[in-house]
Parts: C-alpha cells; structure tokens; sequence
C-alpha cells in the first residue's frame, strides 16, 4: 500500500512539473505561420474573376530577388517595377466587371475585403497604381468560394502584377481580381507551401521573402519610382493613380540608386523573438556581424532575442554591426546562502564628539589636560 502511494504522489509531482516547464518551453518556439505559393502564371483554383478575363500582365523578372529580405515601406524606390510597353493591370476592365450587375454578389464580398461599400468601388479603383513585385512579397490573398471572401496567407512570385494603394500596399492581384489584404505577421514565421502548379520557383529565396508597410504616418505617395523590367539599367516615375500612360524615365535606376540594393546597403532583417542561433543566421546570411547584450526576463526564455538596433527595415552599410538583446539565463546563485560577514572594527580608545563634528580621545576624568584633585587624606592628626 506505500509503495502505492508514493508511485502516485511521484506521478502527481512529474505531472505538476510538466505543466510548468512545458508551456515555458513552447512559448520559446516561434510559431509558424503556412503561407500557399502563388506563383506567376499559375492559375488560381477559386479566383474572384477568371483568368480568361485579361486583367494583367505579368512579368518575368530575370535574375536574383531585387531587395533584402524583411519588411519595405510602400514607397521605397525600386520596391516595385513597370513597363512601357502596355498595362500590366487593367482597371477599367476590372472597374467594368464589379459594376456589372451579373456580378453584384462578388463585387459586395471584393469591397468588403477592402473597407469600403459596392457603390465606393470605382472611386476606390481610380487611386490605385498597377505595378510588378520585384520581390516574392507576402500578403493575406482572398479566393472567392460559396459566394464568401475566403481569407489565406500567400507568397506572390515576383513579376506578379498588382495594384497598390497611395500608401504604396498590394490590394488586388491583376491575373484573377483576388483583394489583397496585409500580411500581419513576421516574415520568418512564413512557412511556404509550394503545392500543385504552384511548384517551387528557381528564384525562390527564403532570406529574400519581403512583406510591405504602408509609408510613415500614412504619408500618401504621389509618384513611385519603378525599375523598368524591360530595359536594362532604366527607371521610370508612375503618377499614383495613373495607369503607366503618363510614365516619364529616371535618369538613375531605383534599384541601384542611393536607395537601392547595389549600394553596399543592406535592409535589417526583424530577428525579435528567435533565438539568438537563428538570428545570427539569418543576420550573418546577410553580411552583417553580430553583437549581444543580456537582460532578464521573465516572459520569454532564455537565449530568446529581446530587441535589436538597428531597428528592422533599417538601411545600414555592408558588413555592419546589429545588437542584439537577449534574454539572460536565470541566475545561479544560492539565495540561502549567508552573505560575508563584516570585519569587526579593530579595538580602540572611545572617542568623544566634539561641536565640530570631529572627534578627540576621551579623558576618563575631567576636561582634556586638567589635574586631577588629590584624594582626600583617610588618616588621623599627629598629636
């Protein structure tokens, strides 16, 4: 019957101890997040309009990923690119077919993704700029089944055509008319799936995956610098809103420019919450060098990336330094343990305070060099 009972209480104590170690341990874990590969050309198994419609153009984009991994502001030269030669997204088309009556239903459903009512979408579209991605870009895609807007985390391919709103952020893939919405979770919690046609592109860069914010402040953009996919070392500035007929050329390629990739910059990559091994790969992936500074926590374990300067999205010459603060591992001292004690003050004559807060030896009788009286004689008078 004892040997009952303490198998029991042994199992209630690994029990209690599992329910405190464990969530600690997960919550350590960054979680993932399954994005779908949406690659270019492929066609979408449950689009808001058919391929056959013709709303866009993609591009091939030739070459390695145009930018650095992490996050971009929707108005960073050279995010995105163009053509002269034709629309890559056709907006009265796709103006034409929301406000046909046929297709109420999944006008209702498009604008709800966007914000706004059935009647707003034209005046919605007008401000919209078609561009390509120049970076396989991360954003919350839209298929429409049942006759609802059915939301999914996707990685568009690079050449996709999109437009972009005035703070420069995807909100329709042209191909299919699919509404686009932000990506609202960190770029290296993406988990992409590449499945059926939307097989693994040559291209395709982990380290170079990119999610865009809209520009500080909901600053508007009033024209976007573009790099000309089709020309060679070539630019082009778009007028928001416009449809590429009033594009005019760069004397300077945005993607090279003072702004660009080709300048010895690079784009800090947002490494909170990983551990500190997988941050310094991906920073180190990067050409920067690693530094670490440790503070307590009590939320997250340790090893665990706290912060980081240079701050994510920040531009910073090649080779240079990000700090990085980590949660530091518990401390190892013994809290029972005594303190040391005191030396005790080694043994002197008393002192006595003065009215000038200094001190002087104590004479046992009287003030300081004053005769003592003599002591009263005990004995009789000589007869």
């Amino acid at each position: 019957m004892r040997n009952t009972r303490g198998i029991g209480r042994a199992a209630l104590l690994i029990a209690a101890l599992l329910s405190i170690v464990g969530p600690t341990t997960t919550a350590c874990l960054p979680a993932k997040i399954a994005v779908k590969a949406v690659a270019r050309g492929a066609p979408a198994v449950a689009p808001f309009f058919g391929e056959a419609l013709g709303l866009a153009t993609n591009l091939p984009v030739d070459g390695p990923p145009a930018l650095g991994g992490g996050v971009h502001k929707g108005d960073r030269p050279g995010l995105y690119g163009g053509s002269r030669n034709g629309q890559s997204c056709d907006k009265a088309k796709l103006g034409a077919f929301l406000e046909d009556p046929a297709n109420r239903k999944k006008a209702v459903r498009w604008a709800e993704v966007q914000g706004i009512g059935r009647q707003e979408i034209g005046g919605f579209l007008k401000k919209l700029t078609p561009v390509l991605l120049r970076n396989d870009t991360l954003v919350k895609n839209h298929d429409y089944k049942k006759g609802r807007a059915v939301p999914f985390e996707a990685l568009l391919e690079a050449g996709i055509a999109v437009l972009v709103d005035l703070n420069g952020r995807p909100v329709v893939q042209c191909s299919c008319g699919n509404p686009l919405g932000a990506f609202e979770h960190d770029v290296d919690s993406a988990e992409v799936e590449f499945k059926g046609g939307n097989r693994k592109w040559k291209s395709y860069d982990r380290d170079k995956v990119v999610k865009v914010e809209p520009t500080d402040d909901g600053e508007e953009v009033e024209k976007y610098e573009l790099v000309d996919v089709q020309e060679e070392d070539a630019g082009l500035e778009r007028p928001a809103g416009s449809d590429g007929a009033e594009d005019t050329p760069l004397t300077v390629d945005p993607g090279v420019g003072p702004d660009g990739p080709d300048d010895g910059h690079v784009d800090v990559p947002d490494v909170t919450g990983l551990s500190l091994e997988e941050a310094r790969r991906i920073l180190e992936s990067q050409g920067l060098a690693v530094e670490t500074t440790e503070q307590p926590s009590d939320t997250v374990g340790p090893g665990t990336v706290l912060g980081q300067s240079p701050a994510t999205g920040d531009q910073v010459p090649a080779e240079s330094t990000v700090t990085l603060t980590v949660a530091a591992a518990p401390s190892t001292a013994d809290p029972t343990t005594d303190p040391p004690s005191e030396q005790p003050a080694s043994p002197s004559t008393p002192s006595a305070a003065t009215g000038d807060d200094t001190t002087e030896t104590a004479d046992p009788v009287g003030e300081v060099g004053e005769t003592p009286p003599a002591a009263p004689y005990a004995g009789g008078a000589d007869s």
